[in-house]
């Protein structure tokens, strides 16, 4: 069975109560690693799809889930991944999706694989958020750069490959080796709610660390130079005071759904709500 972690498909509507019947309710086998990609298809590039197809040679049990956007596209993908010994039906096509539904049913997945030319950027934060990891490489411009930079600011660097080359190896490793693959979906599952990339709060501490440190380089008359700003997430005062904060603001919310659900049942007692 494939390597999944507690949460794998609980958010998902249907009848079935555990992944594999999810995966079945979804149209996917349940036996199989899942590698996926939600990206649009125009950001899929020839050479990305070569190492896909290579990546699928090498490890026969694996599909690869991908979203029909646009629909024109899925009948010239499978035509291209026969022609490099890839049959079409290892090639799964999903529709667009409302977010919540798009988010819960991502969790069946194992491994995002992203399109390095023009990464995930929406798609690549939903499916980190959904715990599945995200394996992406990176070049020089900005759009081929976010994916990475999610990956380290929720505490899974090591999913950056170096080039196209480790890239490949890495997702062949992850499909492979179930003990490594746990230890990194069950490390972003702990890391989402821990670090900085969906911690508004602690994201902004570090991005002001970041803006001071560059201030400092200007102000010693120092060329602009790219540096790593101090990790202010494993400050146990910084951590420590933003949990604080988040619990008060929580706190807060909680206190006006409460007044909420008050007001609007005391309308519906006296007859004004229909």
């Amino acid at each position: 069975a494939p390597p999944l972690v507690p949460g794998a498909g609980a958010a998902l509507p249907g009848l079935a109560r555990d992944a594999a019947g999810r995966r079945a309710e979804l149209g996917l086998p349940q036996d199989a690693f899942i590698f996926c990609c939600f990206n649009q298809l125009y950001k899929l590039d020839p050479a990305t799809f070569d190492t896909w197809c290579r990546i699928l040679l090498r490890v026969p049990r694996a599909v690869l889930w991908l979203l029909r956007f646009p629909p024109q596209a899925a009948c010239n993908i499978h035509t291209e991944a026969e022609a490099r010994g890839v049959r079409r039906q290892r090639i799964i096509f999903t529709d667009v999706a409302d977010k919540a539904a798009y988010i819960a049913r991502s969790t069946v997945a194992n491994l995002f694989l992203d399109t390095p030319l023009c990464n995930g950027h929406t798609t690549g934060t939903d499916c980190l958020w959904a715990g599945v990891p995200v394996l992406t490489t990176c070049f020089r411009h900005m759009s081929s750069r976010v994916a990475a930079s999610l990956c380290h600011a929720v505490g899974c660097g090591d999913l950056v490959a170096a080039d196209l080359h480790e890239y490949e190896d890495m997702a062949v490793a992850l499909a492979t080796d179930a003990t490594r693959y746990y230890e990194v979906r069950e490390r972003l599952w702990r890391n989402r709610m821990t670090h900085p990339l969906f911690n508004t709060r602690l994201w902004v501490r570090e991005w002001e660390e970041a803006l001071c440190d560059a201030w400092d380089i200007h102000a010693r008359g120092e060329s602009p130079r790219s540096f790593d700003s101090r990790p202010v997430h494993e400050d146990p005062q910084v951590s420590a005071e933003v949990a604080e904060a988040n619990a008060r603001d929580e706190a807060r919310r909680r206190e006006a759904r409460q007044q909420q659900a008050a007001a609007h049942g005391a309308l519906k007692a006296g007859g004004a709500l229909a």
